[in-house]
């Protein structure tokens, strides 16, 4: 079945001739388009293609930025920006840096003035200054408000839970927010990014920054008070062990907010769990499969503070050979230097995580559930790893702010890409194969250059058809 659709570009219309068609070894439908030109009577069906008069002013990085401005449109993302008024086009500009470079802002302009960017988004402004002035205005709480009222009930409904977790920011930056606090095993200059995440569409829900030294067990509150604001009257969370306190489980039970989470390793009913739970744990009548893996789940009725609970010791026998391993080799040639009751105990609890819940849940469950926060867990890598917000170059707090907030949309953008994208790519290896289709920019248009094969499996990928000019 073939077509002719019309797609507008600047001030020009052209017109494709689509074919569509049954892949039968795919079991997929697909569609091939041929240019037809620009059209001169579309009632007549008449186009033409334009005759080259002058030579190209100059040749731009072309295909990545594109390619994002069409996700960006299918997706209703870029209909969230209009909230940045008179910024949007800044705004526009330095994502498409983030995804598309995602190096130092200070390389911003430079990648900018050999960018398709420069012709997309003439309004955006980003010399080092401008930038710096754009994070102050990024900061304001107001804006972020609008933002957040937009983005919350278009893009995220959350029904099946919410995932909140907090990660560090090293920095020596000197503003209140950086304050010493640990991380891991090391203390060190830092802030705290607490990202909540909605379980069923593993998007970026919502941030908070917080100083450094604040622990998040003292943040709970405020953000579920947060969250209420922008209608999220979420019903069940999954959170990390640093967030396990008496004052964090009783509040949620008040807010009749169920929850899943880890028994830190300190507190005392984890010390009499061990103590009292261990003893048959490796039964026949306590294994579970998880994936490719047999594990031991044991459960138990507790009193959490006052409030009724259920504890789910989990054995892994893998984990359990691992680190009994490494203990013995680290300790037994100095066994004589540490008490044996000490020893014995550590020794049991190789292998072991202890898991709480407020309400019951099967054993063959209970994993899999808690294991949905690492969805966090890899955000922060995205953040870390493939966006850079590491190591922070800002060098005051509204800076800082704002910086984060465009780190946050940033990884709005990046999760629905690789959504989109599926296993078949990485977003940065189509970002770079998009990078390296140029294109020529004339008086009044701009001719992009022929695809290579790859690129053209990413364009149908996405369902884009390339024009043969568009219209400055």
């Amino acid at each position: 079945m073939s077509f002719i659709r019309y797609k507008l570009f600047g001030k020009k219309e052209y017109a494709y001739e689509i074919h569509a068609y049954w892949d039968k070894e795919k079991q997929k439908p697909y569609q091939t388009s041929k240019y037809l030109g620009v059209v001169i009577d579309k009632q007549k069906k008449i186009f033409g293609k334009p005759i080259r008069k002058k030579p190209e002013n100059l040749i731009l990085d072309f295909g990545d930025t594109y390619l994002l401005q069409h996700f960006l449109e299918e997706s209703k993302l870029g209909s969230l920006f209009s909230v940045f008024e008179t910024q949007k086009d800044t705004l526009l500009a330095l994502l498409n840096y983030r995804i598309c470079h995602g190096s130092a802002m200070r390389f911003a302009q430079s990648w900018f003035e050999g960018n398709y960017t420069r012709i997309l988004y003439k309004q955006a402004s980003i010399s080092s200054q401008r930038i710096s002035d754009f994070f102050e205005y990024l900061s304001d709480e107001n804006l972020q408000r609008k933002f957040f009222s937009e983005y919350i009930p278009s893009f995220c409904n959350p029904k099946q839970g919410i995932i909140i977790d907090g990660t560090s920011l090293q920095n020596q930056i000197h503003m209140p927010l950086t304050a010493w606090g640990r991380s891991g095993e090391e203390i060190d200059k830092q802030i705290r990014f607490l990202l909540i995440v909605d379980k069923e569409s593993t998007r970026p829900l919502f941030f908070r920054t917080l100083p450094g030294n604040i622990l998040d067990v003292s943040t709970i509150r405020n953000t579920i008070d947060e969250l209420k604001r922008y209608g999220v009257n979420e019903s069940f969370a999954y959170l990390d062990a640093g967030f396990f306190s008496e004052d964090n489980i009783r509040e949620l039970y008040e807010q009749n907010i169920q929850f899943l989470t880890r028994l830190p390793s300190m507190r005392v009913i984890y010390k009499q769990l061990i103590a009292d739970e261990l003893q048959d744990i490796e039964s026949i009548s306590h294994a579970v499969r998880y994936g490719k893996r047999g594990l031991f789940v044991k459960q138990k009725k507790i009193d959490l503070f006052g409030k009724e609970a259920w504890a789910h010791i989990v054995l892994d026998p893998e984990r359990k050979g691992r680190e009994t391993k490494k203990f013995l080799i680290d300790v037994v040639d100095e066994k004589e230097q540490h008490d044996d009751q000490e020893m014995g105990y550590t020794l049991k609890t190789r292998g072991i995580m202890i898991l709480v819940s407020s309400f019951s849940i099967s054993k063959k469950e209970v994993v899999p559930m808690y294991y949905v926060r690492q969805t966090a867990e890899t955000l922060f890598g995205f953040s870390k790893d493939d966006l850079n917000i590491l190591p922070l170059r800002v060098h005051n707090e509204a800076r800082l702010r704002g910086f984060l907030f465009l780190q946050f949309i940033s990884l709005i953008t990046f999760v629905m890409l690789k959504k989109k994208i599926g296993t078949e790519y990485t977003v940065e290896e189509i970002m770079l194969t998009m990078r390296n289709l140029k294109c020529k920019v004339y008086d009044n248009d701009l001719v992009p250059q022929e695809m290579t094969k790859q690129q053209k499996n990413i364009m149908e990928l996405f369902g884009i058809l390339m024009p043969k000019s568009l219209g400055i």
